[in-house]
């Protein structure tokens, strides 16, 4: 078949200019045209298929191959006057009305692009409305608060801190108070020893009572020295004569004992010294406790003595002389452990310091109560078992809450409804936080005594041999070190060294079986047993070795 191509492309001539007849046929053509559409609506059509471009077909004037230069290539690109009428395009095709106009004439992709947007207020230059923003922002406040706040209200009320007013221990307070207004405000030295185990309120007691009675204690001179801050029981002297004096003095140990002996006989106002953890001053022959003791005797004598620890028959075991001198003798205060009911009742009045219903249960309450007065009747090892059960709880709902929108959008001035708590602190939450602190005694997975591990078994059994030889609970740990030793060489049983023996000693205590007491220096850690004799023997009889080293003893 022969090519036509170069035929057809070359036989076309393009005239430059039209002539004056075909402008002629043209006008008449138009006004026809708008004749029959003025006459007739016609309905809205798309626009009549153009011809085609292609340079074969380009014959004839039909085509608008004749169209000037100047005139749009394209319908959507015409151009339109601001009073929004349609222009009539020269040697193009009319357009009859408005509405016919924009459904013939199709969008260009640049315009349907940047139709949409010119109606948006954030194209013309204008933000979102901030009433619309601050209403969004709140919800999503709301939400967050409603959550989360009634667990970190409960954890702030369950903290460890003195309370506004202590509960189950109106005795103890009263009697306190009763030796300050006979000693300090009749200015009349005397002592007093405060005892009783961890937790019990013996300095939460103290330090109120001297917050309400400052008015009382103005013309006395009160110190206040934590003895576990002290690098040894002889840096004692030189820190009440700092607080008493105002100063720091550079003498020796003798001569700073013989200065605050004539300052405390001195004339001037009562001082009230106050010796909180009294226990660590223990040292050789008992001297500085000894010295302590004694200056509330001295003749002339302004000082006000009160020493508060642990131990209960620290001035009958550890300071025998005073017993020589009846009148050295400090009254004595016992705090006892509180009880179920005590610990109950203090939990709840925490609890009840938060408003809104209330997060844990009266089950979980009477259950974590019950466990730490039947182990040591610690009110402070209460309220941290129960914040850390708040906390496991918190993290429970937290990690299982999903933040969505409100289905109706609240107006800020109206306050969001207080939601309720979303889980309780239950019974499980306690006993699964009590396992975690105290164990199962003597084994941590499911009661088996094989979980126990055996250099652990055997320092217990060294401590219990201690304590059945000497009678004496509290053991340093360098005796008991010296004991697990023996035990070891005694049952071919290689050992470990004394820095590991205190890594254990931690580990049991832990565990809830010993207790530990510390001291400067590690081998001075005093090490005690938690739990009843009966209770080893009974998880250690059916082993053959532990039975053989409790029958053989040390």
């Amino acid at each position: 078949m022969p090519s036509t191509r170069s035929r057809s492309q070359s036989s076309i001539q393009f005239p430059k200019k039209k002539t004056s007849q075909t402008l002629a046929k043209e006008v008449s053509r138009a006004k026809s045209k708008s004749e029959i559409c003025s006459s007739v609506s016609l309905p809205l059509s798309p626009l009549p298929k153009e011809l085609p471009l292609s340079p074969r077909k380009r014959l004839g004037d039909d085509n608008r191959c004749n169209i000037p230069p100047t005139l749009s290539c394209s319908p959507p690109k015409q151009s339109r006057k601001e009073t929004g009428q349609p222009t009539t395009p020269k040697g193009g095709r009319l357009l009859f009305d408005e509405n016919q106009a924009a459904a013939a004439t199709p969008l260009s992709p640049l315009k349907k692009l940047q139709d949409p947007y010119q109606l948006s207020p954030v194209r013309k230059g204008q933000e979102t409305p901030p009433s619309s923003r601050k209403q969004r922002n709140s919800v999503g406040v709301q939400l967050f608060k409603q959550e989360g706040s009634c667990y970190q209200k409960a954890k702030h009320a369950l903290n460890t801190a003195i309370p506004e007013r202590l509960l189950a221990r109106e005795s103890e307070t009263a009697f306190i108070k009763t030796f300050l207004t006979s000693h300090v405000s009749a200015r009349k030295a005397g002592s007093l020893y405060i005892s009783g185990a961890p937790g019990t309120g013996k300095t939460a007691c103290l330090n109120k009572l001297l917050q309400e009675s400052k008015d009382d204690l103005k013309q006395c001179k009160t110190v206040y020295i934590n003895c576990m801050s002290l690098r040894s029981s002889q840096a004692v002297f030189p820190a009440i004569a700092e607080e008493i004096s105002g100063g720091k003095s550079s003498l020796a140990a003798k001569d700073m004992v013989r200065n605050l002996e004539k300052l405390v006989t001195s004339k001037g106002p009562i001082i009230l010294l106050v010796l909180d953890e009294m226990d660590q001053l223990d040292s050789r022959g008992q001297d500085v406790l000894y010295t302590v003791f004694e200056w509330p005797w001295l003749p002339n004598s302004r000082m006000v003595l009160i020493g508060i620890a642990n131990a209960l028959d620290l001035t009958d075991r550890i300071l025998p002389r005073l017993q020589a001198r009846p009148q050295c003798k400090p009254q004595l205060l016992n705090f006892s452990p509180y009880t179920k009911d005590q610990i109950a009742t203090i939990l709840q009045d925490r609890l009840n310091q938060v408003s809104g219903d209330q997060v844990l249960d009266n089950a979980a309450i009477q259950f974590c109560a019950r466990k730490i007065s039947a182990v040591s009747g610690d009110a402070r090892k209460a309220l941290d078992i129960c914040r850390r059960a708040v906390e496991i709880v918190e993290a429970d709902v937290r990690g299982q809450t999903v933040l969505k929108p409100l289905t109706e959008c609240l107006s800020p001035s109206k306050e969001a409804p207080s939601n309720p708590v979303p889980k309780k602190v239950s019974l499980p939450h306690i006993s699964r936080v009590l396992s975690d602190v105290y164990g199962d005694k003597m084994a941590s997975n499911g009661g088996s005594s094989d979980s126990f591990p055996l250099q652990q078994k055997l320092l217990v059994c060294a401590l219990l041999l201690i304590t059945r030889q000497s009678k004496i609970k509290e053991v340093t740990l360098g005796k008991v070190h010296e004991a697990y030793s023996k035990v070891c060489r005694k049952q071919q049983v290689p050992g470990v060294g004394q820095s590991e023996c205190l890594s254990l000693c931690q580990l049991l205590e832990t565990r809830g079986i010993l207790g530990l007491k510390k001291a400067k220096e590690a081998r001075l850690t005093k090490v005690s047993l938690k739990i009843e004799e009966r209770d080893i023997e009974h998880a250690f009889k059916d082993k053959l070795l532990i039975g053989n080293v409790l029958n053989s003893g040390i």
